[in-house]
């Protein structure tokens, strides 16, 4: 699904026993190896990125004896090729004219294609290079928490029979063909969906670097190193804050002491009142708010998940879709 909708390329075939494509494994291997590298990422590319020619860059990192590196490089220079050769085998066809790949092409409603036929229909000075068109879509590679909700369901049959049932009762409603809206609204499967990515978000922490000097409150009082007990915290401007998404979606004073549960049905009933009170930053907080769950205790669905404000993950309702459609086959 990821090929399809992002390139409009099918990198797995669905066949028991198929070679997984090596792009799948590298999108599969980036943000754990990625995570990894999180302090060099932050401390030592910022400046590294600014020391001589690409190509001494390189060297730079093919030599530097770390085998973390190594591996996070082999894993981006494999999604960097694939791409690339996608990339140049639609402007190939799009330049040789063939009436028939052409109307495929125009057709197409792949991320690449269409921001491609965006850029080509573009003014001379609205265009972009060729090398910023490919990473806008290469940015909307997500990382699925549908292989995660697989394995939960694969010894929870009373759950999957549930969900089975729903999503059966579904596509007979719309012979076969369940629309977006629908299929994102079916509660149960919305449930399931919200509970797999609260407990395994695809990223697991984020940094941010604070804009100006800023008193951080905090939600529990905690003790200095001069022993006094402190209700905020003063972070003075530029400083880089690491944010836990992953601690925030399973602390226990938010969720209760099953915060560590897979408990789908979580969601289909009122959430504990200090997950409302915590004003977690958040996005799409209005999704099946209609349906079952009283909006104040909605509002923060996928909140730390995706993120709010300015820098949200502009990918989030994809990751949705993708997880429903999927879980749906």
């Amino acid at each position: 699904m990821i090929g399809q909708s992002g390139f409009g390329y099918t990198f797995d075939a669905l066949v028991e026993g198929a070679t997984p494509h090596p792009f799948s494994q590298a999108a599969k291997a980036f943000s754990p190896a990625a995570a990894e590298l999180l302090l060099l990422r932050e401390y030592l590319l910022p400046t590294l990125v600014k020391i001589g020619p690409p190509r001494f860059r390189r060297w730079f990192v093919d030599h530097l004896p770390m085998r973390r590196l190594r591996v996070f490089r082999d894993i981006v220079d494999t999604l960097d090729r694939t791409a690339q050769e996608i990339f140049e085998g639609k402007k190939r066809t799009l330049k040789e004219g063939d009436e028939a790949l052409l109307r495929r092409v125009d057709q197409a409603k792949d991320l690449l294609s269409i921001l491609m036929k965006a850029n080509m229909d573009a003014s001379e000075e609205d265009k972009l290079p060729d090398d910023e068109v490919l990473g806008q879509a290469c940015s909307q590679i997500p990382v699925s928490s549908t292989n995660f909700a697989n394995e939960l369901l694969f010894d929870r049959c009373q759950i999957q029979n549930r969900l089975r049932v729903e999503v059966v009762e579904a596509y007979k409603q719309h012979n076969g063909d369940i629309p977006y809206d629908d299929l994102v609204s079916l509660p149960f499967m919305d449930a399931v969906c919200r509970e797999t990515l609260r407990l395994y978000p695809p990223v697991t922490r984020v940094m941010r670097v604070a804009r100006q000097e800023i008193v951080l409150p905090l939600s529990t009082p905690i003790k200095g190193l001069d022993g006094r007990e402190m209700d905020s915290i003063l972070v003075p401007k530029n400083t880089k804050i690491f944010i836990s998404i992953l601690n925030a979606n399973r602390d226990p004073l938010l969720w209760g002491p099953d915060s560590l549960e897979w408990k789908p049905e979580r969601w289909l009933s009122p959430l504990p009142e200090a997950i409302h009170e915590a004003h977690l930053p958040g996005i799409y907080s209005h999704l099946s708010a209609q349906i079952i769950l009283p909006l104040r205790f909605t509002e923060m669905f996928f909140r730390m998940t995706f993120l709010g404000g300015g820098r949200a993950c502009i990918g989030f309702k994809f990751s949705q879709l993708e997880m429903s459609k999927k879980l749906g086959f």
